[in-house]
């Protein structure tokens, strides 16, 4: 396991999920690391490298494998619960994006169900492109996945600024068209559009 998939792998003891102001990189650091990392070879071959349930009362679980339906989108997190809205169901970043703006700090203060090293951009994966992970079909929402509040305090200004300008830096929210199980290490699969087959 490489440093960064062991760095997802740390399980979260705490239940402060406020973040560390000491570890908020400054514009230029942040700027350096993006440009450090868009020049490194995107891998062919990506796969799920980390689950994170935010559960109802606030505690981030880090299972190695999960269950997604339609109609409750990622069993055990929260989405279903008060807030949910069709075309976010689950959420899902770029390891090495998140790793690289976390500085140290833990993979949960994203809330953020879904990480892989794929990439995220909108030239990538348009909207309406499908996922196939697991026994699961996802397909990328229009919906915007922009920082909120608690972004920008967990991670500083210079993170919330990027993420707001570019709104791929911070992931995309996924829908389920077809349910199941998925773990770590599943293949990730690009499908074409609206296809459950």
């Amino acid at each position: 396991m490489d440093q960064i998939r062991a760095w997802a792998s740390i399980v979260f003891a705490g239940t402060d999920l406020e973040g560390c102001s000491t570890k908020h990189l400054s514009e230029a650091e942040l700027a350096h690391a993006m440009l450090h990392l868009q020049q490194q070879i995107v891998p062919t071959n990506c796969c799920l490298d980390a689950l994170v349930l935010r559960a109802p009362n606030g505690a981030r679980i880090q299972p190695t494998k999960a269950t997604l339906t339609v109609e409750g989108g990622l069993i055990g997190d929260r989405w279903s619960q008060g807030k949910a809205k069709p075309g976010d169901q689950v959420s899902m970043m770029n390891l090495d994006v998140a790793y690289t703006i976390a500085n140290g700090q833990s993979v949960v203060l994203f809330g953020d169900n879904l990480f892989t090293r794929m990439d995220l951009s909108e030239s990538a994966l348009p909207v309406g492109r499908c996922l196939h992970i697991g026994g699961v079909v996802l397909e990328v929402s229009a919906k915007p996945h922009v920082p909120c509040g608690q972004f920008k305090g967990r991670f500083g200004q210079a993170a919330f600024t990027m993420a707001a300008k570019n709104q791929r830096i911070r992931g995309i929210y996924l829908t389920v068209l077809k349910g199941g199980e998925v773990q770590l290490g599943d293949p990730i699969r690009v499908m074409e559009a609206s296809t459950t087959s």
